[in-house]
């Protein structure tokens, strides 16, 4: 304390120190009212679950797990020649009932067969028609094709192994994300669809980039989990709960932001109300702040002994 009674330079220093300190809690502050912030946020996307349609050994697996792969890309064939002999069976009974079904015909225009097995030839031929249809779908669906652009990830097949009808194989992330943010209740009366969003993924902490607020859910993250989070003790404690706040960017991500995925953390800032008084308030703010400070040093200096006074 006795530091600054010994010079006044080194009072006046510490009150100017002190009221330029004041801009930045005095920025802080506004900030607040302009922007709604969060760290509980995450990155998502399309995540597509590969399953093979029907069963068999696997001849060949054409990708591996963080591969990129384009819309059509042959990835798994499973072997055909179990499908291939079913088809050439169905094959062989449609063209014999098509046969039988056109001979009847010939003979129901001269009134030789009854209506009966006309229409019973006419039918085993739309069937068989129909069962040549089906295993010729499911010999191809032993070649198993990409649906989007994107990376396989999660892969669960390898080549002999025997898949099931429905069997999970791997994923594929597409290249399109957008951003989850949980907000508590209390930001959300002055979040609306629209606002300008800035978003900063915590792998590549060295810049912001620009959003916007797509849209808001109906209801709390935990609403639509299975799992009842419902407190049914009596030692019940009200938690503030968190709204999930869909935002989209406004511009493709950087090239160098390649390894970027689902469920990477983020931090999120929405800009809710004008910011161009921030700086000019927070500068105005601190000058009045020092001017204060500088006023009560002077009131103490008259009036209090010099053993109390500290600055």
């Amino acid at each position: 304390m006795n530091f600054f009674s010994k010079s006044s330079f080194r009072a006046d220093l510490f009150l100017i120190l002190l009221g330029l300190s004041s801009f930045f809690v005095w920025k802080m502050l506004f900030e607040r009212s302009c922007y709604q912030k969060t760290e509980d946020a995450y990155m998502s996307s399309h995540v597509l679950r590969i399953s093979s349609k029907v069963s068999g050994y696997v001849e060949k697996v054409f990708v591996n797990d963080n591969w990129k792969v384009k819309k059509g890309e042959l990835l798994v064939k499973i072997d055909p020649r179990d499908y291939m002999a079913r088809v050439a069976v169905a094959d062989a009974i449609r063209k014999f009932a098509q046969s039988e079904w056109l001979r009847l015909r010939e003979l129901s225009v001269v009134n030789a067969l009854s209506a009966f097995n006309y229409d019973l030839s006419l039918a085993s031929n739309l069937i068989t028609r129909s069962i040549l249809r089906l295993e010729s779908l499911s010999l191809g669906y032993t070649d198993i094709y990409s649906p989007i652009q994107g990376n396989i990830t999660n892969k669960m097949v390898e080549q002999g192994d025997y898949v099931s009808s429905g069997q999970y194989l791997f994923s594929i992330v597409s290249g399109d994300f957008w951003i989850i943010g949980n907000f508590k209740e209390g930001q959300l009366k002055k979040i609306r669809p629209g606002q300008p969003a800035w978003i900063k993924i915590d792998a590549y902490p060295q810049r912001w980039l620009p959003a916007h607020v797509d849209s808001i859910q109906k209801g709390t993250k935990n609403a639509f989990s299975p799992y009842s989070s419902e407190d049914l003790s009596l030692n019940y404690v009200k938690t503030s709960q968190r709204i999930p706040i869909k935002i989209l960017l406004d511009e493709t991500l950087p090239s160098d932001y390649s390894n970027i995925g689902p469920w990477m953390t983020v931090k999120v800032k929405i800009k809710t109300a004008e910011d161009n008084y921030i700086y000019p308030l927070s500068i105005l703010c601190s000058l009045l702040s020092l001017i204060g400070l500088f006023f009560l040093r002077t009131i103490a200096k008259k009036y209090l002994p010099k053993k109390f006074f500290y600055f």
